[in-house]
């Protein structure tokens, strides 16, 4: 048994160490940082756990004016003969633009002007006609009013010859029966009672030439009655019939005018945009000349988004705009909210159609974004934002 003289905690006392004693130290404030550690660490964790991630999708689109843009375009194919706007200029709804002239030159000259010489001839012609419908009716009416009086007066006279050669066949046949009674009883001849038979017969005929007559009188005042009461109707009708040429010529006019030129006119009050003509050169029927931009000119941006992105898009979100014609490394981020999107998808023809880019290989979406500002601060003055 080896038990040691000295307590175990005198000889640990005695003991020494080549690199002393260590020593725990610690800052007043670590319960600071500790607390801060704490705190960073919960957040993040909230962040995770109840956070959500917003989606960015990139999108290229156009600003345009709301109402749209206007297009006015050539209906024939011709020259141009006159452009009477400029770029920037405001115009007035019906004021002309542009003259297209589709003028036809043969070895006669300028052919849509001699068959428009033509027509007005007819037309003033046609005129004069109708201006006479009326001075032939009214002297007709006087012409057909006299013979009615004529008539008229010669039915009178004739009902008074027909009284009278009435009256005389009745005393011829009545001198006729008293010659045969005076003959029974031998006072007559047969040669009297023959000669007053004659008679009778005579005035008979008389009778009947005067009937005959005063029917065809009867009949001619019934015609011209008739007629007189005809011819308003009548004249109406010829005037109809004059004023249906006169139309159909005044279409033929029409239609040489529109094939020998035509004025192109503002569709409605607003900025002539750009004009894609010039004097003297050939268009084609349904180029477009001239862009207006309506008159209250408030654009609105309208992009083309991907059906991949188009499903967590609202009306009501926030969009960040970027101009191309100002980089926003100079003149900031624009800001807009969106309005309207699409229900129906759009094919990549369309949409080539739309932006003029043929690469578009998928189906898009239109989306309208309400811009918050119509201008731009740009090196201190405010630029107006314009289409495109």
């Amino acid at each position: 048994m080896s038990e040691s003289l000295f307590r175990q905690e005198a000889l640990e006392a005695n003991k020494t160490t080549m690199i002393g004693t260590v020593a725990l130290y610690c800052p007043p404030y670590r319960w600071l940082v500790i607390s801060l550690v704490g705190f960073i660490t919960l957040v993040i964790a909230a962040f995770f756990i109840f956070g959500s991630y917003t989606k960015r999708e990139t999108a290229v689109g156009q600003l345009m004016p709301a109402k749209g843009i206007m297009n006015v375009a050539s209906m024939t194919a011709g020259t141009v003969v006159d452009i009477s706007v400029q770029e920037g200029q405001l115009v007035t709804k019906d004021q002309p633009m542009a003259t297209v002239s589709s003028e036809v030159f043969t070895a006669i000259g300028q052919t849509r002007e001699k068959v428009a010489q033509q027509l007005e001839v007819q037309r003033e012609r046609l005129k004069a006609d109708l201006e006479n419908q009326e001075k032939l009716f009214i002297e007709e009416t006087k012409g057909f009013e006299e013979r009615e009086r004529l008539l008229s007066s010669q039915l009178q006279q004739l009902e008074v010859q027909q009284r009278q050669r009435t009256r005389q066949a009745k005393l011829a046949q009545s001198q006729l029966d008293k010659l045969i009674l005076m003959r029974q009883e031998g006072y007559a001849s047969n040669s009297q009672v023959e000669q007053q038979e004659a008679a009778v017969i005579d005035a008979n005929t008389r009778l009947q030439d005067i009937a005959r007559q005063r029917l065809d009188v009867q009949q001619q005042l019934v015609q011209t009655r008739q007629q007189l009461r005809e011819m308003p109707m009548n004249k109406r009708n010829k005037e109809n019939e004059i004023e249906r040429r006169l139309s159909e010529l005044e279409q033929s006019l029409a239609e040489n005018e529109s094939r020998r030129s035509i004025v192109l006119r503002a569709p409605a009050d607003g900025l002539v945009g750009s004009i894609m003509a010039k004097t003297g050169q050939m268009v084609s029927a349904g180029q477009t000349l001239f862009s207006v931009l309506p008159d209250d000119g408030k654009l609105q941006a309208r992009i083309m988004v991907s059906s991949r992105a188009i499903g967590f898009i609202r009306p009501g979100q926030k969009v960040v705009l970027r101009y191309q014609a100002f980089p926003f490394q100079k003149f900031g981020q624009q800001y807009g909210k969106v309005s309207e999107v699409s229900r129906v998808a759009l094919s990549p023809q369309e949409v080539a159609t739309l932006t003029g880019n043929n690469n578009i290989q998928e189906q898009h979406y239109r989306v309208v974004v309400e811009l918050d500002k119509q201008d731009i601060n740009v090196y201190g003055r405010t630029e107006k934002l314009a289409s495109g």
